[in-house]
């Protein structure tokens, strides 16, 4: 079967930039770049095994929280999707003080004022061109917000103050969460319609349809290489696993981020597509062979069970991996079809 994608050029409505991605830190704090994370990173509040403690570490990308014990070794199973950028500045009060800047220019796509719609608190997304594909930093937990959506904004323009607003933050460990991110869907509402029951409030700027990377590694590797771009930093990442999907006039990824496809899909009868173990695509290859349903087409061998490694995505012992709870549904957000129709509603 031909495939028949449809250009999303109507969709996308880009930021007046260049193309250029060279993001700049959001807040004061450089520490990242003076090898001091621990003063860069917010530290987490952990108690394992009766032993409290507060590592830094657990402000870091990655599966950097929920330690469980799998024989013997100690393994991080939580899935934190951005960095925690500690404050530098405080009131006598203890209030952060620090503000909160674009990483770069970029047209502000959502800002949510009220701080119980979101574990983000409030939080902000501005929409960056790279290299012609949208590419989003998401700016959370903040105090005060001081734009709105449709200005556009330079590099380091204010955007905010840090704060600690959203789900488990106290003054304490005030700290501004940032991502940097792809979209998956332009038809996330009718996907969130038919998996939750809470109304969806952030269209499709909800953090479930915003996939974020390493940002931190992101800005250590322009540190040592300032000509490296984002598109050739994902292209360096690691994969740990690759699903075959059908062709689908629904699959968006290829068309918005046309630097993620290795050869030429206009004949694709499926896609195979390599994610890291987080869920950030690497990869998306066009394959002539065609699949009717998503299937697991390589794994990365693992020593603990796959679910622990990956969110779900990916479940199974060791030597048996299968597609996960939430990859299943990942897979379906993916190719969701905007013309599905919506869940029956409960009688009232």
């Amino acid at each position: 079967m031909r495939s028949t994608l449809p250009l999303l050029c109507a969709l996308l409505v880009l930021p007046p930039t260049s193309g250029a991605f060279s993001p700049v830190l959001p807040t004061d704090n450089d520490a990242l770049f003076r090898g001091k994370p621990q003063e860069f990173h917010m530290y987490v509040d952990r108690d394992f095994e009766g032993k409290k403690s507060t590592p830094w570490e657990g402000g870091c990308y990655g599966f950097s929280r929920g330690p469980v014990r799998i024989g013997g070794d100690v393994v991080l199973t939580k899935f934190h999707e951005g960095i925690d950028i500690a404050p530098l500045h405080r009131n006598r009060a203890g209030e952060p003080l620090d503000e909160v800047r674009a990483i770069e220019a970029g047209r502000i796509v959502h800002a949510s004022n009220n701080a119980r719609d979101s574990n983000y608190g409030k939080y902000v997304v501005v929409e960056h061109d790279v290299a012609g594909a949208p590419v989003y930093s998401i700016y959370a937990h903040l105090a005060t917000i001081d734009v709105s959506a449709g200005q556009t904004v330079a590099k380091g323009a204010r955007l905010g103050l840090l704060g600690y607003t959203g789900a488990g933050i106290d003054r304490r460990r005030a700290h501004l969460h940032l991502e940097i991110a792809v979209l998956w869907n332009n038809a996330y509402q009718g996907w969130h319609d038919a998996n939750f029951t809470e109304p969806n409030k952030h269209g499709i700027y909800n953090g479930l349809n915003l996939m974020g990377l390493d940002a931190g590694a992101f800005y250590l590797a322009r540190r040592e290489n300032p000509a490296l771009t984002l598109p050739q930093f994902i292209a360096g990442l690691e994969p740990a696993f690759r699903v075959q999907i059908p062709a689908s006039p629904h699959f968006q990824l290829p068309h918005r981020y046309p630097w993620l496809v290795r050869g030429e899909g206009r004949d694709a009868r499926s896609w195979v597509v390599s994610f890291t173990a987080a869920g950030f695509p690497v990869s998306i290859e066009p394959s002539p062979g065609a699949a009717d349903s998503p299937r697991l087409a390589w794994a990365k061998p693992l020593k603990i069970p796959y679910a622990k490694a990956t969110r779900s995505l990916l479940d199974g012992n060791p030597g048996q991996p299968r597609i996960g709870s939430s990859g299943l549904k990942l897979l379906q957000l993916l190719t969701w079809d905007p013309a599905a129709a919506p869940p029956p509603q409960p009688a009232s």
